[in-house]
């Protein structure tokens, strides 16, 4: 009977996770995520492995985590983009909500300042398929500057609860050696009482918040520029 009760539990536990899971980033990693394919934790550090990676930060009526859910990955390699290049971004997904919109955004000071470099309204991930992998390609801008960053990847949903989904990835951008990168502020919708409040697409009209989208703050990051290490060449 024991056995049967602890069974029952651990299914009902493990039904509350796929029920909590929605989406995020895969590639590239998110912060602490729990795929073989980051950067894995030390020894003393699984306990900060974040299995409730794909869950949203909060909803309109209360915040649950930060914009980024932890300050730091944990240590190893981050991917290079290139300024220019379209990365082929994958996304962990588990219920696509009918789509909502997307932005994603660069911050080249752990996410003190962001600035938008891509956007997707209305039917961003519309089309994936529950319990997949989901390719969206995203252009890194040309005129980048160089450094590390974060790409975040920040999503409103057109249907269920109002809230807010957010992953960050630490990336390294090689472009501009010192320079500035211009666009607009991202808006954080659904995200507290004081936010700005998305309704669900169908219930409302088709009002998916364009409003706040076009009143979203122009920003410029401005990057210094790197100290580039000299090459000594020995002439003998």
């Amino acid at each position: 009977m024991k056995l049967l009760v602890s069974a029952a539990i651990l299914a009902l536990s493990s039904m509350a996770m796929l029920s909590d899971a929605h989406i995020s980033f895969r590639y590239p990693c998110p912060r602490r995520g729990p795929y073989s394919e980051c950067p894995q934790p030390k020894d003393n550090e699984w306990n900060l492995v974040d299995y409730d990676v794909q869950s949203p930060l909060g909803t309109h009526d209360s915040i649950s985590d930060p914009i980024c859910k932890h300050p730091s990955s944990f240590a190893g390699v981050r991917p290079t983009f290139t300024a220019g290049q379209t990365v082929q971004t994958k996304m962990d997904v588990d219920v696509n909500h009918n789509g909502g919109s997307c932005q994603w955004a660069l911050s080249y000071d752990n996410g003190s300042t962001w600035v938008v470099i891509q956007d997707q309204f209305q039917n961003c991930l519309a089309s994936a398929p529950a319990s997949s992998t989901y390719t969206v390609p995203v252009t890194i801008p040309a005129n980048a500057p160089t450094g590390k960053a974060i790409l975040n990847w920040i999503w409103n949903n057109n249907e269920g609860n109002r809230e807010l989904y957010s992953s960050c990835a630490d990336v390294v951008i090689q472009g501009t050696n010192g320079g500035s990168l211009s666009g607009v502020a991202p808006l954080f919708a659904n995200y507290g009482p004081s936010s700005p409040l998305i309704p669900e697409r169908a219930v409302s009209g088709g009002d998916w918040g364009k409003k706040y989208f076009d009143a979203r703050k122009p920003i410029t990051v401005t990057v210094p520029a790197q100290k580039l290490k000299r090459q000594v060449v020995d002439m003998n």
